[in-house]
Protein backbone atom coordinates (compact mmCIF):
# COMPACT_ATOMS: atom_id res chain seq x y z
CA UNK A 1 0.00 0.00 0.00
CA UNK A 2 2.92 2.35 0.65
CA UNK A 3 3.96 2.02 -3.00
CA UNK A 4 0.47 2.96 -4.18
CA UNK A 5 0.51 6.43 -2.60
CA UNK A 6 3.69 7.69 -4.30
CA UNK A 7 2.57 6.23 -7.66
CA UNK A 8 -0.87 7.82 -7.29
CA UNK A 9 0.68 11.13 -6.27
CA UNK A 10 3.03 11.07 -9.28
CA UNK A 11 0.10 10.35 -11.63
CA UNK A 12 -1.91 13.18 -10.08
CA UNK A 13 0.96 15.63 -10.55
CA UNK A 14 1.35 14.60 -14.21
CA UNK A 15 -2.41 14.92 -14.78
CA UNK A 16 -2.44 18.41 -13.30
CA UNK A 17 0.55 19.45 -15.39
CA UNK A 18 -1.10 18.19 -18.56
CA UNK A 19 -4.37 19.89 -17.67
CA UNK A 20 -2.51 23.20 -17.53
CA UNK A 21 -1.09 22.71 -21.04
CA UNK A 22 -3.30 23.83 -23.85
CA UNK A 23 -3.06 22.13 -27.19
CA UNK A 24 -2.28 24.23 -30.26
CA UNK A 25 -5.34 25.09 -32.34
CA UNK A 26 -5.79 26.19 -35.96
CA UNK A 27 -4.70 29.80 -36.52
CA UNK A 28 -7.73 32.10 -36.56
CA UNK A 29 -7.99 34.00 -39.84
CA UNK A 30 -10.53 36.77 -40.29
CA UNK A 31 -10.98 37.65 -43.94
CA UNK A 32 -13.16 40.36 -45.46
CA UNK A 33 -15.48 40.53 -42.46
CA UNK A 34 -18.19 43.18 -42.96
CA UNK A 35 -18.57 45.81 -40.28
CA UNK A 36 -21.74 45.19 -38.29
CA UNK A 37 -24.70 47.42 -39.08
CA UNK A 38 -26.86 48.81 -36.31
CA UNK A 39 -30.52 48.09 -37.03
CA UNK A 40 -32.71 51.10 -37.68
CA UNK A 41 -29.98 53.71 -37.41
CA UNK A 42 -28.67 55.82 -40.24
CA UNK A 43 -24.95 55.54 -40.47
CA UNK A 44 -22.43 58.23 -41.26
CA UNK A 45 -19.89 57.31 -43.92
CA UNK A 46 -16.47 57.72 -42.28
CA UNK A 47 -13.32 58.30 -44.28
CA UNK A 48 -10.64 55.63 -44.59
CA UNK A 49 -8.48 57.67 -42.19
CA UNK A 50 -11.29 57.57 -39.62
CA UNK A 51 -11.55 53.77 -39.99
CA UNK A 52 -7.80 53.55 -39.46
CA UNK A 53 -7.98 55.63 -36.27
CA UNK A 54 -10.94 53.52 -35.04
CA UNK A 55 -8.97 50.30 -35.53
CA UNK A 56 -5.94 51.74 -33.73
CA UNK A 57 -8.15 52.93 -30.83
CA UNK A 58 -9.85 49.53 -30.62
CA UNK A 59 -6.57 47.64 -30.40
CA UNK A 60 -4.81 50.03 -28.07
CA UNK A 61 -7.38 49.31 -25.34
CA UNK A 62 -5.94 45.76 -25.09
CA UNK A 63 -2.28 46.57 -25.65
CA UNK A 64 -2.02 46.30 -29.44
CA UNK A 65 0.27 48.78 -31.18
CA UNK A 66 -0.01 49.54 -34.88
CA UNK A 67 2.20 50.70 -37.71
CA UNK A 68 0.71 52.03 -40.91
CA UNK A 69 2.23 50.16 -43.84
CA UNK A 70 0.05 51.77 -46.51
CA UNK A 71 -3.49 53.07 -46.99
CA UNK A 72 -5.85 50.37 -45.76
CA UNK A 73 -3.07 48.23 -44.23
CA UNK A 74 -1.88 48.26 -40.63
CA UNK A 75 0.53 45.95 -38.87
CA UNK A 76 -0.62 45.15 -35.33
CA UNK A 77 1.63 43.87 -32.57
CA UNK A 78 0.91 42.71 -29.04
CA UNK A 79 3.40 41.75 -26.35
CA UNK A 80 1.95 39.78 -23.44
CA UNK A 81 3.75 39.29 -20.11
CA UNK A 82 6.96 40.47 -21.71
CA UNK A 83 7.54 37.21 -23.58
CA UNK A 84 4.66 36.31 -25.93
CA UNK A 85 4.42 38.32 -29.15
CA UNK A 86 1.84 38.18 -31.93
CA UNK A 87 1.99 40.21 -35.14
CA UNK A 88 -0.95 40.54 -37.54
CA UNK A 89 -1.76 42.32 -40.76
CA UNK A 90 -5.00 44.29 -40.63
CA UNK A 91 -6.42 45.16 -44.04
CA UNK A 92 -9.48 47.39 -44.17
CA UNK A 93 -11.69 49.49 -46.38
CA UNK A 94 -15.02 51.22 -45.79
CA UNK A 95 -17.00 47.94 -45.83
CA UNK A 96 -14.81 45.11 -44.49
CA UNK A 97 -11.66 44.27 -42.55
CA UNK A 98 -9.30 41.31 -42.28
CA UNK A 99 -6.94 40.19 -39.53
CA UNK A 100 -4.25 37.81 -40.79
CA UNK A 101 -1.44 36.08 -38.93
CA UNK A 102 1.99 37.50 -39.78
CA UNK A 103 4.44 36.38 -37.09
CA UNK A 104 4.76 35.36 -33.45
CA UNK A 105 7.19 34.30 -30.76
CA UNK A 106 6.67 31.89 -27.88
CA UNK A 107 3.20 30.89 -29.13
CA UNK A 108 4.00 27.41 -30.45
CA UNK A 109 3.28 28.40 -34.06
CA UNK A 110 3.55 25.46 -36.46
CA UNK A 111 3.55 26.65 -40.06
CA UNK A 112 3.10 23.17 -41.57
CA UNK A 113 0.06 22.41 -39.42
CA UNK A 114 -1.14 26.05 -39.33
CA UNK A 115 -1.61 25.80 -35.55
CA UNK A 116 -0.79 28.10 -32.66
CA UNK A 117 -1.36 28.46 -28.93
CA UNK A 118 -5.08 29.15 -28.30
CA UNK A 119 -4.31 32.45 -26.57
CA UNK A 120 -3.42 33.92 -29.97
CA UNK A 121 -6.93 33.18 -31.21
CA UNK A 122 -8.42 34.80 -28.09
CA UNK A 123 -6.38 37.96 -28.66
CA UNK A 124 -7.43 38.13 -32.32
CA UNK A 125 -11.09 37.46 -31.50
CA UNK A 126 -11.00 40.26 -28.90
CA UNK A 127 -9.39 42.58 -31.46
CA UNK A 128 -12.10 41.72 -33.99
CA UNK A 129 -14.89 42.45 -31.48
CA UNK A 130 -13.23 45.67 -30.34
CA UNK A 131 -12.89 46.85 -33.95
CA UNK A 132 -16.57 46.13 -34.55
CA UNK A 133 -17.56 48.09 -31.44
CA UNK A 134 -15.29 51.04 -32.26
CA UNK A 135 -16.53 51.23 -35.86
CA UNK A 136 -20.12 51.18 -34.55
CA UNK A 137 -19.31 54.18 -32.36
CA UNK A 138 -17.69 55.91 -35.30
CA UNK A 139 -20.54 55.28 -37.74
CA UNK A 140 -23.48 55.91 -35.42
CA UNK A 141 -22.31 58.73 -33.18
Amino acid sequence: MAKTKPAFLAMAVVALALAGCRQPTPVLTIESLPYQAEAGASAQQPTLSEYERAIIRAGSNRGWTFSRLETGHLEGRILVRGKHTAVVDVFFDDETFSILYKDSSNLEYNEAAATIHPNYNSWVRNLEQDIQAEVQRLRFS
